[in-house]
């Protein structure tokens, strides 16, 4: 048996790695870099601020401030964590950080600034957090894999992280091609984080901004990847999709009907649909509800899905555990692998 009472695992993984709880979906603010984007952000570079009304403008000025200590400080965040029953925080970059605006030094300095903060928190405290998403210059494919290679073989990142557009060119476009040729090669899975959805016009109210645009930004950059066939030229290729994917795995019926009767989606795809493709991306049960948890389960399999939080925005799931805990038809070592183990397998740690 494993430490934590369940059947032994078959796949390789010890028990020791499979009892540790793993959240891979967290957010590392580094204030280093804010001078270097500020010389150069404009409004309409950062849609999930730009098409923010007022309202919500004014709740996140009290919002963020109330959350500074833990999106700015490894240690703020150690307490919390255990009161979650969190054992590792996968820390990512902050989306407000990506830059793909910037120019291209600038953009690159920018990174290297990041990423170096976020492998110093890895590293002062031994086993609470693992740097999981690593940014990169995207608007210079030459310099994002120059960066990358640098995080992973010098920082020791075992993943990157990425927005669902870059200054408004969609990811499936050729320009990205050598990138996503790169990060299948070398076996980094890629975690696809928006910053808010590029035609966010009628999202200005009710923070529809973050509540309808992230996922639906998810779920317009997968379909274009997939029906382009960038997973059909590189089935090696490993990406993450928080926010539960969007609404990918919720109505991939319908992009498999679609697929089904019009021709003009199968040029790229001829011979599988789209959720064959769906199936092997990777989620986080960042769902909120347990019935959607199972949901994502019967759709992509119980070992794509793993355990996330959103930490620590007002956003984030509460109660990670608990919500995997409470999704019905589960066995115990599917549970433990959504809890730790399949982040464990994937990430390398």
């Amino acid at each position: 048996m494993a430490p934590n009472g369940s059947a032994a695992p078959a796949d390789g993984v010890s028990g020791a790695e499979q009892a540790r709880i793993i959240d891979i979906h967290c957010h590392l603010a580094v204030a280093e870099c804010e001078p270097l984007l500020a010389a150069h952000r404009q409004p309409a570079y950062e849609p999930y601020l730009y098409f923010m009304n007022q309202s919500s403008r004014d709740h996140n000025a009290t919002m963020i401030p109330s959350i500074s200590a833990q999106l700015h400080d490894p240690e703020a965040r150690i307490e919390p964590m255990d009161a979650m029953g969190v054992d590792v925080q996968g820390l990512a970059t902050f989306v407000s950080q990506y830059g793909y605006w910037l120019p291209t030094a600038v953009a690159v300095e920018s990174a290297r600034v990041q990423n170096d903060t976020l492998a110093q928190a890895v590293a002062d405290f031994g086993g609470r957090f693992a740097a999981v998403g690593a940014t990169v210059p995207l608007q210079d494919v030459d310099a994002a894999i120059a960066e990358m290679d640098r995080a992973v073989d010098e920082l020791g990142f075992k993943g990157l992280q990425i927005g669902g557009t870059v200054d408004g060119h969609n990811l499936d476009e050729p320009r990205f091609r050598p990138f996503w040729q790169a990060a299948a090669a070398k076996g980094v899975p890629v975690i696809l984080h928006p910053n808010g959805y590029e035609e966010s016009h009628r999202l200005d109210e009710y923070f529809f901004v973050n509540c309808i645009g992230n996922p639906l930004e998810t779920t317009v950059a997968v379909h274009r990847m997939v029906f382009s066939g960038l997973f059909e030229e590189l089935p090696d290729l490993k990406l993450v999709l928080l926010h539960g994917g969007g609404y990918v795995p919720f109505y991939a019926a319908r992009a498999d009907h679609t697929w089904e009767v019009r021709p003009e989606t199968r040029t790229r795809i001829p011979d599988r649909p789209p959720s064959h493709y769906f199936k092997r991306l990777y989620y986080d049960t960042m769902v909120f509800q347990p019935q959607y948890v199972r949901h994502l389960i019967e759709v992509v399999g119980s070992d794509r899905v793993m355990m996330g939080t959103d930490f620590p925005f007002d956003m984030g799931e509460a109660d990670p555990v608990g919500l995997i805990d409470r999704v019905e038809g589960l066995t115990e070592p599917e549970r433990v692998a959504i809890k730790g183990s399949n982040a464990a397998r994937l990430f390398n740690l």
